[in-house]
């Protein structure tokens, strides 16, 4: 349905309300005055022509032309001019006279009807407009009194051209003023609705400028107010979040790297003990290094994630990404014994991403694709187009994931795996996010988990 903005529906209803009434009155009265003046002009002739036959002037059309301003023709019962007062400037008019005033019509009107003896017509001789009277003299002849209207004709043109010309200026005028109303009015609403779509789109560090003192402005001095109110709860929200967010990471944090500092508590309470022997305190000492080396993996995952850094984007050919991948985890695979199923789209073209971040997600997804799968199983890596997106996906036929773990697997620290950090999932989410794109998660228990990846093929990235 098609919609018509404030501005439209205030001027048009105006536009078309003026312009009927400044074209439609101005005409009803020239034709109400045409037609009485009709009626007045038409009594007037019969009442000439009255006079003409009571005076016996109907015999003499020079003496009628010069007292009435009229011509007069006669015509004779077979319809040839008897007498004719048309001067020889309209001579060419003569031979269709007859024709031109409708003879043989107005005879046999004349002759049939009883009652009225004249009869009143408005005829054209020679391109000139004609009052024209008839009365049937003895012997069947027709006298016809012809009164020039073409003065008239003249003026009710001129009046009318007059009437065109003011309803024209006059509607030029209603649609100029209704233009400024619904201007005045549409504009600031329409900043109003601008400004709303703003906020919508999550800018709530705007205000709307009042222009008007009106209910607008009410309006509009309302919608800041609550665009204040909005931006303070959602300053209030996002500090909440973040002490939320942050006492949880703490809390992740203190409880993955309590295990490795117990451990090795206890293996500094054992190096101290002088029965020691060497194997034992070196075989300790390296625990401790392993342990040390774990909290700092623990810790560089927490600052990756903490603090990602921007996306190095450029285009490469995907395919050839993932072969790379698939070869250097080859020697892994088959330690395993797990099997690596490559099934490419071929309509996949150049894919504009980050090369490090998108190799870092497949690794780590291949990886917890391992750890999850038994021996002699299967991992397969596939790619499709999907219109301006490319799929990859990452499939498995290894455990499973619960359904009560699956809604936290992207939660920072969280895993199920005995030496996992829980950031693998979470980073790579939050590098996905980065390119523009989505990554989803599905797995039945017993049967395998399915990880898809969604990403624009072109630049739709963000670097926050």
């Amino acid at each position: 349905m098609h919609r018509f903005g404030i501005q439209t529906k205030i001027t048009l209803p105006f536009v078309l309300l003026f312009t009927v009434i400044i074209f439609v009155i101005p005409i009803v009265t020239i034709s109400l005055f045409d037609r009485k003046y009709d009626e007045q002009f038409s009594l007037e002739t019969r009442e000439w022509l009255e006079a003409i036959v009571r005076t016996n002037y109907i015999y003499e059309p020079e003496k009628v032309k010069r007292a009435y301003r009229a011509e007069v023709v006669v015509f004779g019962q077979d319809g040839t001019i008897n007498s004719s007062t048309i001067t020889d400037q309209t001579n060419q008019a003569l031979p269709h006279l007859a024709t031109n005033l409708k003879f043989h019509q107005i005879q046999k009107r004349l002759k049939d009807e009883s009652g009225d003896e004249f009869i009143l017509k408005n005829v054209t001789v020679a391109d000139k407009p004609y009052k024209v009277i008839y009365y049937l003299q003895p012997y069947g002849r027709l006298y016809c009194l012809m009164r020039p209207i073409d003065k008239i004709a003249e003026a009710k043109r001129q009046a009318i051209s007059l009437m065109i010309g003011v309803a024209g200026s006059g509607a030029l005028l209603v649609i100029f003023i209704s233009y400024l109303i619904g201007k005045n009015l549409s504009s600031p609403i329409s900043n109003l609705v601008a400004f709303t779509n703003r906020v919508a789109g999550g800018n709530l560090d705007i205000q709307c400028e009042v222009t008007t003192q009106d209910e607008i402005g009410n309006l509009t001095a309302a919608f800041n107010q609550m665009t204040v109110d909005l931006r303070n709860s959602r300053d209030e929200l996002i500090q909440v979040e973040r002490l939320a967010t942050a006492g949880k990471m703490a809390a992740s944090f203190a409880h993955e790297i309590r295990n490795p500092l117990s451990s090795m508590r206890m293996l500094t309470q054992m190096l101290r003990k002088p029965s020691l022997t060497e194997a034992k305190r070196h075989q300790s000492q390296q625990y401790i290094l392993e342990e040390i080396e774990r909290i700092d993996l623990i810790v560089k995952g927490l600052m990756d994630f903490s603090k990602p850094e921007e996306l190095k984007l450029e285009k490469y050919d995907l395919q050839r990404v993932l072969r790379e991948i698939a070869s250097l985890m080859e020697a892994n695979l088959q330690h395993h014994k797990i099997s690596l199923i490559e099934s490419y789209d071929s309509a996949v073209g150049p894919v504009l991403f980050d090369y490090d971040k998108i190799k870092q997600v497949i690794i780590n997804l291949l990886l917890n694709a391992m750890a999850a799968q038994p021996s002699d199983g299967e991992i397969e890596i596939s790619t499709e187009k999907n219109g301006d997106q490319v799929c990859m996906c990452v499939s498995d036929n290894g455990t499973g994931i619960p359904p009560s773990d699956l809604e936290r697997v992207f939660e920072p620290f969280f895993t199920t795996k005995l030496e996992g950090t829980g950031l693998g999932l979470a980073n790579s989410k939050r590098i996905i996010d980065q390119h523009g794109g989505e990554m989803r998660i599905e797995s039945i228990l017993g049967q395998g988990t399915k990880v898809t990846i969604e990403i624009p093929i072109k630049a739709n990235a963000s670097q926050a």
